[in-house]
């Protein structure tokens, strides 16, 4: 009888190691809630209105032909003893080995303000709404008579200076930049107010100090207020309550403060890593279920070696954990315990501009050659020509007719809104 591998989760980790396993013998089954694999180191692009979000979806359909099959729906729980799944559908789907590659959800700590009034990027819709609401945002200052309403629908704080919330904080501002002056010239490119909040000394945590540096001052240059060492602690729609600076009046507060780990990891047995992460053996497995893998963001070494949450991680991850069951089941050694090997790391900070550092080469630049290679690696990485293309046409709309690709309001605006 063929065995049946399940993966649970349709991003980088979970397609990637689908299609590792592809002419194994095994009915493998892919399982998301979306029928689509989503390209996220871009989604902010899509916040910031300089990308559609169909240029960096692919049908999982279309990435899994030849052998593979997909299921459309939501996990509800886990019954590993069984060796089998429940989807919120009722159905029940059995296993002899599952990779769960569900990744992380937005963080907001515990705070219900903030999760309740807050924009997030963290999916498709989420990006979307996001750059609906700053659409909706100067539609809103554009007519307002009321001097202090007028100057919170002009004032966007971005909450988290990590990759997310520098590259989103600087599209943000170039977009703004270009499309006030040209389509609302009843505003006033002055009035405009950007605020970065960071909790610690420096943007960017893990990148070397003269690249910190270097992405705090081009920020600035960009018209950016960073305010260091300095906590978000609630959001009523009209004020950001900031420990221990003031509050900021502000109608629009975007998170990227952080992630936390799936909520289904909480039902899993074992011992639990810092953001509810899964601490795995040193094959990416689950110590009490040899046959249960975990990969991506999930997944925490049990050694201390940290693993980021990124694409490359995953992609390792998802390779390292294919070769393992084949071993498995060819009854061969095992490949050598999992180690990462970081690739380096970058962020746009504006056009044309970037910060890459390749640490195991001890490379550390900015510039135009930054960009070049975030550019490149970026196109090579999106799955489809299609897509690739997509990407090109949005980005030569923003870079060379300085004009973002989409500035379309898809949702509506809140009902508090004028």
């Amino acid at each position: 009888m063929t065995e049946r591998v399940l993966i649970l989760g349709g991003g980088f980790a979970g397609t990637a190691a689908a299609r590792a396993l592809r002419g194994q013998g095994l009915e493998v089954t892919l399982i998301d809630q979306r029928n689509y694999h989503l390209f996220q180191p871009l989604l902010y692009q899509v916040a910031a209105g300089d990308l559609q979000a169909e240029a960096i979806a692919t049908p999982q359909r279309r990435l899994l032909r030849g052998g593979l099959h997909f299921r459309l729906g939501r996990v509800a729980r886990l019954r590993l003893p069984q060796r089998s799944i429940l989807l919120d559908d009722g159905d029940i789907l059995s296993y002899d080995y599952l990779f769960i590659a569900l990744g992380t959800v937005t963080n907001f700590f515990g705070n219900a303000a903030i999760a309740n009034h807050a924009l997030q990027i963290k999916g498709m819709e989420a990006a979307e709404a996001v750059r609906s609401h700053i659409f909706s945002a100067l539609e809103a200052a554009s007519h307002c008579t009321d001097p202090a309403q007028q100057q919170r629908w002009l004032s966007f704080v971005i909450a988290g200076g990590g990759p997310t919330g520098v590259e989103f904080c600087a599209a943000l501002l170039e977009l703004l930049r270009v499309v006030l002056p040209r389509d609302y010239p009843e505003l006033r490119l002055e009035d405009l107010q950007v605020t970065l909040v960071q909790g610690s000394a420096a943007l960017l945590p893990g990148f070397s100090a003269p690249l910190q540096g270097q992405a705090a001052r081009k920020l600035q240059k960009l018209g950016a207020q960073l305010r260091f060492h300095t906590h978000v602690q609630g959001f009523d729609g009209q004020m950001v309550q900031c420990q221990p600076d003031p509050a900021i009046p502000a109608r629009t507060l975007v998170w990227t403060a952080g992630v936390t780990a799936n909520p289904l990891a909480a039902t899993m047995p074992g011992a639990r890593g810092p953001g509810g992460r899964i601490i795995v053996d040193p094959h990416l497995r689950l110590p009490e279920y040899p046959e249960v893998f975990i990969l991506g963001d999930l997944a925490c070494s049990s050694n201390g070696e940290f693993w980021p949450q990124v694409a490359p991680f995953a992609l390792q991850s998802a390779r390292h954990v294919a070769l393992v069951l084949q071993s498995q089941r060819q009854g061969r050694p095992l490949p050598p315990p999992f180690a990462y090997r970081d690739p380096g790391s970058m962020a746009v900070i504006g056009r044309f501009d970037a910060v890459c550092e390749i640490e195991r080469w001890h490379l550390h630049w900015h510039g135009w050659s930054a960009w070049l290679l975030w550019l490149g690696l970026h196109l090579y990485h999106i799955i489809g020509t299609r897509n690739r293309l997509l990407t090109l046409l949005d980005w030569g709309t923003d870079y060379l007719r300085h004009s973002a690709a989409v500035e379309i309001i898809r949702s509506p605006p809140d009902s508090s809104d004028p």
